[in-house]
């Protein structure tokens, strides 16, 4: 086809100045951005209701000029549609579009894009709402896949393990060979964390609303305890929240929450990677009353998976003879009361 611009222009050359600045003012092809109908209204001194009317009027007179003048636009739009399952979000939709055509440079090129394809009625347009992102498809049986995916996944989300989900992404195999995962961009109701883990939006490991949200996504993902000062520094350098972390914030939300336990000093761990909260003193407790009896040497190597201690900490603790009583065979166990 010719240069968009070219196409553009000699489309609506035809048209009354009035026609002209509801259809440039509607698809943003002059500013990048689509006016509201009040908008034009306003600038024109006609109401919204007009303003669509004449927009209506002008698209339906265009449309078969549209779909055969840029037939081979419109062709590689719904090819590309066809090699993705149908369906694609539309700002994926539109930016691969360019780069199939090689046009990246034509100033507003996103939206003369859309212009060709919404006023050609191919491919065909999902307009954003409450529950989905914009998105273009096919035909219906497209949309239906996508609608009954979307079901799918959803129910697949909510009946299963989180942690295995996050953990094991069990999700894939669901995806067909991964090509109907970018599905999941358009539901409002799925999101993606900075990590690209993929789940609900509504769980704290996708979406984190709060710092303790934040702190405890930093250190599920870290696996391992950090200073509060680290996960401070985590928060920031992932993006996590939009404004800074600062560590005494972090660390005051650290100690609030019996999701973090204490493990060291300023080292917190999650309760969920099997750190139990309490002193030195109960977490010796709570190892000889599953273990039974222990040597010093075991005391010590059991506290250490608990606890960022030196190792005459641990050893202090136990020769308190209130609590501890060392058998003959050189073991402990707690004394009894």
């Amino acid at each position: 086809m010719k240069n968009i611009d070219q196409f553009i222009n000699e489309l609506v050359a035809e048209f009354t100045p009035k026609q002209r600045k509801v259809l440039t003012g509607r698809f943003g092809l002059k500013t990048g951005r689509r006016a509201t109908l009040q908008e034009i209204g306003d600038e024109l001194g006609i109401t919204r209701e007009r303003v669509r009317q004449i927009e209506e009027q002008v698209i339906a007179k265009i449309r078969e000029q549209v779909r055969t003048g840029a037939k081979e636009l419109i062709d590689i739009a719904v090819s590309h549609l066809n090699s993705v399952d149908g369906v694609r979000r539309d700002d994926t939709f539109v930016e691969e579009v360019k780069k199939a055509i090689g046009d990246v440079d034509t100033k507003y090129v996103d939206q003369k894009l859309r212009f060709v394809f919404l006023t050609a009625g191919i491919p065909q347009y999902r307009k954003e709402d409450d529950a989905t992102h914009a998105y273009w498809f096919v035909n219906e049986g497209a949309q239906k896949r996508f609608a009954d995916f979307t079901k799918q996944m959803t129910q697949f989300f909510k009946s299963n393990d989180r942690n295995q989900i996050l953990r094991e992404k069990t999700y894939l195999p669901m995806c067909k060979g991964l090509t109907s995962c970018h599905f999941l961009t358009i539901p409002k109701h799925f999101g993606e964390n900075v990590f690209g883990d993929i789940g609900l939006r509504e769980w704290t490991e996708i979406e984190p609303k709060t710092v303790r949200d934040k702190a405890y996504l930093v250190l599920k993902k870290h696996g391992q305890p950090l200073h509060f000062e680290g996960v401070a520094k985590s928060i920031n350098d992932f993006g996590l929240d939009k404004k800074r972390a600062h560590v005494q914030t972090v660390h005051n939300e650290l100690i609030k929450d019996e999701r973090f336990v204490l493990v060291g000093r300023g080292m917190y761990g999650l309760r969920e990677h099997g750190f139990e909260p309490g002193t030195v003193r109960e977490v010796i407790v709570s190892l000889l009353k599953k273990h039974g009896p222990l040597a010093s040497t075991e005391v010590v190597q059991l506290v250490n998976k608990q606890r960022f201690l030196k190792e005459n900490t641990i050893l202090l603790s136990l020769q308190n003879r209130k609590h501890f009583k060392r058998l003959e065979n050189n073991k402990y166990f707690i004394k009894e009361a």
